[in-house]
């Protein structure tokens, strides 16, 4: 199945980049450009930034509450990835104010805030679950 998915996954971008080769309506530099962008932007700043900050979760969260903060932060990433070209207004054009007409950077705060309190909740959860002391026998009998 490997095989088949790299396969099918290189046939993909060998029609990706026939294509672009062949288009004369593209600019060949402002795609390279992009695309290093992106490159260089992942693999020096956002992995190393997410893996240290798992790691400084990791090592020293409680662990009652590591699941929940990686949860959280990994949802934060996401839907602050999602939602930033909304946020900063990427497409926004002055002539058009409905193209874009909520407060974007609002929302996405209310929903941060309801990821962090759901994952404050859960934390909690776990925190008064790890304070039980055991009970002994199958039915707390014994």
């Amino acid at each position: 199945m490997r095989w088949v998915l790299g396969g099918v996954g290189l046939a993909a971008i060998g029609y990706a980049v026939a294509g672009a080769a062949t288009d004369t309506g593209i600019d060949p530099v402002g795609h390279l450009t992009f695309l290093a962008t992106v490159l260089i932007g992942h693999d020096l700043i956002l992995m190393p930034a997410a893996i240290g900050v798992g790691a400084l979760v990791a090592r020293y969260a409680p662990a009652w509450a590591r699941g929940p903060a990686h949860a959280a932060l990994y949802a934060s990433a996401v839907l602050t990835f999602v939602a930033l070209p909304f946020v900063i207004g990427a497409g926004r054009r002055p002539d058009d104010p409905s193209a874009l007409p909520l407060h974007y950077g609002r929302g996405l705060l209310l929903v941060l805030a309801a990821v962090w309190v759901v994952a404050a909740v859960a934390a909690a959860h776990g925190r008064r679950r790890a304070r039980r002391p055991a009970t002994t026998g199958s039915r707390g009998v014994g």
